[in-house]
């Protein structure tokens, strides 16, 4: 094994002879700011002072906290559902009254089913998906 003397870009590296004699100059200086780098990489100490004040009761608190916010978007989400069957339910009860009220005036009626379905048009239903015509 030869051992280089540590130059201002050359680090003391034993490296074998035979792999010396394959690597150029040019590649050399290479090589030796890889492990240079490496060396100096593995060395040094992380300095995250967060992860160092990271203790299992900081990590059991971030779940317990992840906990309680799914339970609140799946509540939060069960009372849009609520409030979205509650309005499909009162406007079905109006479109039946509605039919029921106006039963002998047809055409008025055909106007007023007209002008709900051009209205949820301009809200641009139709598109969306929820409701195809």
């Amino acid at each position: 094994m030869n051992e280089l003397p540590k130059t201002s870009k050359e680090p003391k590296i034993s490296i074998s002879d035979e792999l010396l004699e394959t690597v150029s100059d040019k590649d050399r200086e290479k090589l030796f700011a890889i492990f240079q780098e490496t060396m100096f990489s593995t060395m040094t100490k992380s300095s995250d002072s967060l992860t160092e004040k990271l203790t299992t009761e900081h990590i059991t608190s971030i779940i317990n906290n992840s906990d309680e916010y799914d339970k609140r978007d799946r509540d939060e989400r069960k009372g849009q559902r609520k409030y979205h069957f509650a309005i499909f339910a009162l406007s079905i009860v109006f479109l039946g009254f509605i039919i029921i009220f106006l039963k002998d005036d047809k055409e008025l009626l055909y106007k007023i089913i007209i002008a709900i379905i051009s209205f949820l048009g301009g809200f641009g239903i139709g598109k969306s998906g929820i409701i195809k015509f």
